[in-house]
């Protein structure tokens, strides 16, 4: 539940965020873990949560959560220009007062947002790109 609840959180902030940088909603889609499941075509960028624990204590209800996101393109089908401002896109969401917009989504508090890898990465045998970003949370999923 947590993990759906996290993913469901950052998925309508990053989609506004790319929305805004590309100028058009849902060019560019945010969708929902990897499960190998036949995805839309590239560009896109998936959300995933990968495990969460309770911290400070249990009953809590307060969860670190790990998660990435991952941005992958088709090398010639998409522009260097378009690529940087998905980056662009995907850092200002990560850096600009991450936590506190995310406690704004309604059903959701984060305690803390903590980015903490980021790699490209080029498939020569797709003939994509893929940037991935590792972070993790401090998070909760409230009732009201």
């Amino acid at each position: 539940m947590i993990l759906r609840s996290v993913e469901t959180a950052i998925q309508g902030l990053l989609q506004a965020s790319i929305d805004a940088a590309v100028g058009f909603d849902g060019v560019i889609p945010v969708i929902l873990s990897d499960s190998d499941d036949i995805k839309v075509p590239m560009p896109y960028v998936v959300l995933q949560c990968i495990n969460s624990e309770e911290a400070i204590t249990p009953g809590s209800g307060i969860f670190k959560v790990d998660g990435e996101l991952e941005f992958r393109s088709h090398t010639k089908e998409t522009s260097p220009e378009m690529r940087q401002e998905i980056l662009d896109a995907i850092n200002n969401f990560a850096y600009e007062s991450t936590a506190i917009k995310l406690s704004e989504v309604d059903n959701f508090h984060c305690h803390g947002w903590y980015p903490t890898t980021g790699e490209l990465l080029y498939d020569n045998e797709t003939k994509s790109m893929r940037y991935r970003m590792k972070y993790w949370i401090y998070c909760m999923a409230m009732d009201n």
